[in-house]
Formats: C-alpha cells, sequence, structure tokens
C-alpha cells in the first residue's frame, strides 16, 4: 500500500514539471514532507515501476563533465491515473504516535521523563511553525499566481493549525504533569 501511496505523491510532484529523482527529493522535503515523506530508497524504485508502466518516461540528459540525469516528466496515462486517484475517497490512516504511546505508560516512570517528552515535542512544534513561516514567504515569492498555489497554502495552514494545537496541548499537558 505505501509504495502506491507513494506512486501517487510522484506523480503529483511530477505535475508541476520534469524533474529528476533529486529534484524530487528537495521538492517533496519542502513541501509535502511536512506530512508525507519520501525517502531516496523509496522514490527511485518507484520512478522505475512507474517508467516500466507507461505512467511516466525518463529522459537522460548528458552534460560533459557530469554524471548523466535522469529527468522524468508525467504522460498522459500518468496524469490520468493521477486524476482517479485524486477522485477516489481518501482512506484514513491510524496515526501512530510514540510520543502519546510513552505518556500513556508514563506512570511506569518518573514524571521527569514525561515532562521532558513533552517539553521537546513542544520546542519541534515552535521550529515548524518557522519553518511554515518560511515556506509561505517561499510560496509568496516564487509561487505568484500559480492556481494550485491556494491549494498548497491549504495544507500549510492545516500544518500551522497542527502545531499551534499541538503546542496548546504541550502546555495543557505540561501544567498537569506539575
Amino acid at each position: 500500500m505505501r509504495s502506491n501511496q507513494s506512486r501517487f505523491a510522484l506523480l503529483g510532484l511530477l505535475s508541476m514539471g520534469a524533474m529528476s529523482g533529486y529534484d524530487l527529493k528537495q521538492l517533496s522535503s519542502w513541501s509535502v514532507g511536512h506530512f508525507w515523506r519520501e525517502s531516496y530508497g523509496q522514490i527511485y524504485p518507484v520512478l522505475k515501476d512507474m517508467t516500466q508502466a507507461g505512467l511516466i518516461r525518463r529522459k537522460t540528459d548528458k552534460t560533459t563533465g557530469r554524471p548523466e540525469r535522469h529527468v522524468y516528466s508525467l504522460t498522459p496515462a500518468g496524469r490520468k491515473e493521477l486524476n482517479q486517484w485524486l477522485a477516489r475517497p481518501v482512506v484514513d490512516e491510524v496515526p501512530r504516535s510514540e510520543l502519546l504511546l510513552k505518556l500513556f505508560f508514563g506512570g511506569l516512570a518518573p514524571v521527569s521523563v514525561s515532562q521532558d517528552h513533552i517539553a521537546e515535542h513542544r520546542k519541534r512544534n515552535t521550529q515548524a511553525l518557522a519553518e511554515y513561516a518560511e515556506i509561505r514567504k517561499r510560496l509568496d515569492r516564487e509561487c505568484g499566481n500559480d492556481p494550485r498555489k491556494p491549494f498548497w497554502l491549504m495544507t500549510l495552514s492545516y500544518g500551522e493549525s497542527m502545531a499551534n494545537a499541538a503546542m496548546q496541548w504541550c502546555d495543557q499537558t505540561l501544567s498537569e504533569l506539575g
């Protein structure tokens, strides 16, 4: 199932234009990477499978003195598959949180252990908000009037809302832990 989802993530990214595997990883890290992560170990096998399936095409760029660069682009079949996937109902997955699992069993350890975990979680969400602010600036600077920009901003707003809610929860939880 994960590789199928990776397929759709990569098809979606390639809908923005032709890219190498490296380019896909870089774009992914600052865009969808805050809610959908792809590693090089996932990207390249999926690109190979999608090329064989005719969903994308690979072009090799050769530059003197540099290694070959493989650039991938969507085919009409790939765009059709992406559009079909976009129309299907969302299948929610049960979230996994090591933090919540450790907090659930927190009564078995000193309270300071749980406090440290929560404080670290709050710090990560503070950092996430700073990253989101930079992404918002980047979108404004680089994406101008792109018709997809409102959708990108909606996902960014979701991340901001989740980080703010997490920080509020951290403050409340730290207060309860004493």
